[in-house]
């Protein structure tokens, strides 16, 4: 839950202006996670979970 909330803020300043760039090193990085299952050290797929808050908040249409 650390590294989504850390990834999410991270991701908000950046989409907001308030800092220019940055880079996120968290663990577990959530790749091995599936929508709805953990998979290794993965719990959660923070990039997939950041990005969709960004789409439903700040209405973000593309993300890469």
């Amino acid at each position: 839950r650390m590294a989504v909330g850390c990834l999410v803020e991270l991701a908000f300043k950046v989409a907001s202006g308030e800092v220019k760039n940055g880079f996120a090193i968290i663990r577990p990085p959530g790749h091995h996670a599936e929508e709805s299952t953990a998979m290794g050290f993965c719990f959660f797929n923070s990039v997939a979970i950041s990005a969709k808050l960004l789409q439903q908040k700040l209405s973000v249409g593309r993300i890469l």
